[in-house]
């Protein structure tokens, strides 16, 4: 069980493991203009999906070094999405 806990409101998720690296995703409080709230993340800077992810962003500078980090919305029953991230390059 993953807790959050922000301002006072407790989340608890089930743990949940990256399908790319197997690592366990962590509960992550998300901006509040994206409208998901918490949402679990994997934060794996080795993880294959946020590694290779760097190529797959269109329209992108190419000094930028973004990528995309694994995440599930509990909120939209555990679909993935891909969260924008700096790739460590």
């Amino acid at each position: 069980m993953v807790i959050h806990e922000y301002a006072g409101v407790v989340t608890e998720l089930p743990d949940k493991d990256c399908p790319h690296c197997g690592k366990t995703l962590d509960a992550w409080l998300a901006p509040p203009e994206t409208g998901w709230g918490v949402i679990l993340i994997c934060n794996n800077n080795n993880c294959p999906h946020y590694l290779g992810s760097e190529g797959d962003i269109m329209h992108k500078r190419d000094d930028s070094h973004l990528g995309c980090r694994y995440a599930e919305d509990p909120a939209n029953g555990f679909k993935p999405v891909n969260v924008l991230a700096v790739c460590p390059h």
